[in-house]
């Protein structure tokens, strides 16, 4: 049966970054699932720019009390941000991220099943460096700490809506915002659809 109350936890693409036609996959997700029933619940907890740490640290008290059947979880790619050029560290290394998701899972597995998201493939050429910062953000990364993700979930066998996956048979210039790293509305139209999928594949 698919979730009534679902709580979608994350960065800025789960608060719909790019997408300026209508607020993001998860808000389109929200507009199909409410419609469908008027017990069906979905909840948009994303922050620009938050780290997979400080969304450890904040999620389980927001979504425990809104009493969710599905936790939503879209780490994204903060952690590989690279601040002051390409040679230094990113934010978080493998083994942190990796640390972090798995306290991440095992806490949110305590409230309700869970669900993972990764991210999606961006644009390397508009990301060094990201909109005249300093903060880099390489592909290499990505797919390093989407294995990560996809190893941690297996571990505790966390169903995987892996968007990395599915965007990488081809390049996704068309479907990503002007910053190269968000989705513009045709992707988030197309995340919103493959979540959608998803969720009646796994749990209908």
């Amino acid at each position: 049966m698919i979730p009534k109350r679902i709580v979608f936890a994350g960065s800025s693409s789960i608060h719909g970054r790019g997408d300026t036609a209508a607020g993001g996959f998860v808000h389109r997700f929200r507009l199909w699932h409410e419609s469908r029933s008027p017990r069906h619940f979905v909840y948009e907890l994303g922050i620009f720019g938050e780290s997979t740490a400080s969304l450890l640290s904040r999620v389980g008290a927001e979504a425990s009390i809104r009493r969710p059947h599905l936790i939503a979880l879209y780490p994204g790619f903060n952690d590989i941000r690279r601040d002051g050029g390409v040679a230094r560290a990113c934010a978080a290394s493998p083994a942190e991220f990796g640390a972090a998701m798995t306290s991440l899972i095992a806490e949110q597995k305590a409230i309700a099943p869970v669900l993972v998201m990764t991210g999606f493939p961006f644009d390397e050429t508009r990301t060094c460096p990201y909109q005249g910062t300093q903060s880099f953000y390489l592909r290499k990364d990505a797919g390093i700490f989407t294995d990560v993700l996809r190893s941690v979930c297996e571990a505790h066998d966390v169903p995987v809506l892996d968007y990395y996956a599915l965007w990488s048979s081809t390049e996704p210039g068309d479907l990503l915002a002007e910053d190269g790293l968000h989705a513009n509305p045709a992707g988030h139209q197309l995340l919103f659809e493959q979540l959608r999928d998803f969720i009646e594949a796994v749990y209908g």
